[in-house]
């Protein structure tokens, strides 16, 4: 008798001419995003400064924008940086894109580490070139 339980896997992508530009765009789009997204951000505390009534409530709304601004900042610099890291990478390297969940069978007297060890694929232009268990 074994039961089915999850474990990792990790994705790395073979860089590349297509998937480093394919990267850095998506990149590129997201910083846009969040620009947009400070700028209504900004905009909206400035409203907030125009209106003279300093109630509770218009400060906490005031004090929550400023807190939400300041964490697209965060962001974009934090997708900045990553937008520097994807210009430099190297082609023909590899770069981890994320994790997702497989399924795995455990049955007793099965090593526990190794079914659950570090799997990868590995991909290039999205097909599947390898897969590694560990």
């Amino acid at each position: 008798m074994g039961i089915t339980i999850n474990r990792p896997v990790v994705i790395k992508a073979i860089v590349t001419e297509s998937f480093k530009r394919l990267y850095v765009q998506d990149l590129e789009e997201a910083i846009k995003r969040v620009d947009a997204i400070e700028q209504q951000l900004i905009s909206q505390i400035r409203r907030a400064e125009l209106e003279r009534t300093l109630t509770p409530q218009a400060r906490a709304i005031r004090q929550q924008l400023e807190l939400d601004a300041a964490r697209q900042d965060a962001a974009k610099a934090e997708l900045e940086i990553r937008l520097r890291e994807a210009q430099q990478l190297a082609l023909n390297s590899e770069f981890t894109q994320g994790t997702v969940e497989s399924l795995v069978e455990v049955s007793v007297g099965d090593n526990l580490f190794t079914k659950l060890g570090r799997t990868e694929i590995v991909v290039k232009d999205g097909i599947i070139m390898e897969i590694r268990e560990q």
